[in-house]
């Protein structure tokens, strides 16, 4: 790919562009800059050009902000029109071949997080017990690791005596203890399922441990990022790895199934980097944004990335904080920790054909929704998923049989049919929309008190009723 010298400086003013705006880019895609920005001597750029690049981005900058403003004072549509701007200026220097196409992931990382903000509303934001801000740590002294036992051999090199994981260790025994301890606790519910896969997947049993990292096992945790789950999965990542992730139902949420995506996320990142470490390192910034600082550091292991200031502080932390978590999980009681591990939740499975709506199964297990969603944390509606033949409804255990007999006499399994948010996107108008749900032009109306069909809007979210065609439809 060609790479002359204004395509690189359009990534050095573009990590300037990063901090004006205060923009969260892609991690990847700010490491460039910053990567690029520390080698800036060596680009050989006119005068002419520096002015002019620096010209454009003071235009595209006082757009922003100027859209920044009048968003605050409710004037939407002046607001969309000056970002416009801010962004056409931007487009402007992106004529360099091959730049576009680098640019992929970045711009997809940043629509999956937009789309993402559409669910936290619903699920646990995470107390973030094990981010520990710089300040923190560098206040936090370090503290000599207990020792490894001679008996325990770990197959991900554990370095006890790593600054930056005394440090925390320090922090994690000291000022954030009680929350360790609950995340331990936690821990037994999940224990034994993923060491189960991962010796059947012959991974290495501490990577159990990196979910203490990513989740501190909180099934329901879920990320600003909108990553989610035990494994803090992002949602394009979920869905190439096998998983569903759509209105009805998110399988980040499902211990066993999300368990079994990040395995085989894990086993590719090993095998493209043959280095524990630095499969660590991708599982948090991503493949592509690691191979890029393995290139652009000239380095061939995860230890010379940090020492050359190569990958953000979040990845250099990564794996001490992996390190750290790894020796705590292992020997409680060397940190002064005896938690009373809790245990798996047990329960009875039923395969189903059609959508069901979780009162009417309630009803028949003759327990309380609240505990069927308990025990079905992927289900995001109020119903079983639709397209999704034999699907397995998790039960109390010992309701099986009271289950399928009170079923048997349930003759309509969606009476209530719930409701469906559905926002609208350019070119959608209420009868496409009626005919999509399978209801009607005046029943979306009426319950969205819309006046005049044609005034619909982008970004509008409508509240809908669907039809019993389109929950009951045939597989």
């Amino acid at each position: 790919m060609k790479c002359n010298h204004r395509h690189r400086a359009v990534y050095f003013f573009l990590g300037i562009l990063s901090a004006f705006f205060s923009i969260s880019f892609d991690n990847s895609f700010a490491q460039d800059a910053r990567g690029l920005a520390q080698e800036h001597e060596s680009v050989a750029l006119t005068e002419q050009d520096r002015e002019r690049i620096l010209s454009e981005l003071d235009k595209s900058q006082k757009h922003y902000e100027d859209s920044i403003a009048k968003f605050q004072l409710g004037n939407y549509n002046a607001a969309k029109r000056a970002m416009e701007k801010s962004f056409k200026t931007l487009s402007s220097l992106f004529i360099e071949e091959g730049l576009i196409e680098q640019m992929k992931p970045d711009f997809n990382n940043m629509i999956t997080k937009i789309r993402g903000t559409e669910m936290q509303t619903s699920t646990e934001m995470p107390s973030a017990l094990l981010d520990i801000s710089k300040e923190e740590l560098n206040q936090t002294a370090e503290v000599t690791a207990a020792p490894v036992p001679a008996s325990r051999q770990y197959s991900i090199k554990n370095d006890p005596n790593n600054a930056l994981a005394q440090r925390y260790i320090a922090v994690y025994t000291q000022t954030r203890r009680d929350k360790v301890l609950q995340a331990l606790e936690r821990s037994g519910r999940y224990r034994a399922m993923i060491e189960d896969k991962l010796k059947t997947n012959a991974l290495p049993i501490e990577l159990f441990y990196l979910v203490m990292v990513e989740s501190e096992y909180k099934l329901s945790a879920y990320s600003r990022a909108s990553a989610a789950g035990l494994w803090q999965l992002m949602p394009a990542t979920a869905r190439k790895l096998g998983l569903k992730v759509n209105y009805w139902i998110d399988e980040r949420f499902d211990p066993e199934k999300s368990t079994d995506a990040a395995i085989k996320y894990l086993k590719d990142l090993f095998e493209m980097f043959d280095d524990w470490h630095l499969a660590l390192a991708a599982y948090n910034r991503g493949e592509h944004g690691i191979g890029r600082d393995l290139s652009f550091a000239k380095a061939a292991e995860f230890s010379q990335l940090s020492e050359r200031n190569a990958v953000p502080q979040e990845t250099e932390h990564f794996v001490p904080k992996f390190m750290a978590c790894t020796l705590i999980g292992d020997n409680p009681k060397n940190y002064g920790f005896h938690p009373k591990y809790e245990q798996p939740e047990t329960f009875d499975t039923v395969a189903l054909d059609k959508p069901l709506d979780l009162q009417i199964a309630a009803k028949c297990a003759g327990t309380m929704e609240d505990v069927l969603r308990r025990l079905n944390p992927a289900i995001r509606a109020w119903c079983t998923p639709i397209n999704y033949p034999q699907f397995p409804l998790r039960l109390p255990v010992g309701s099986r049989g009271k289950f399928l007999e009170e079923l048997a006499k349930v003759k309509d399994w969606n009476p209530t049919r719930g409701v469906i948010r559905h926002k609208v996107r350019p070119g959608d108008a209420l009868s496409t929309i009626a005919r999509k749900y399978k209801t009607t032009v005046a029943a979306l109306m009426k319950d969205n008190r819309i006046k005049d069909p044609k005034r619909l809007r982008p970004g509008q979210i409508l509240d809908i009723r669907p039809g019993k065609e389109f929950i009951n439809k045939k597989y």
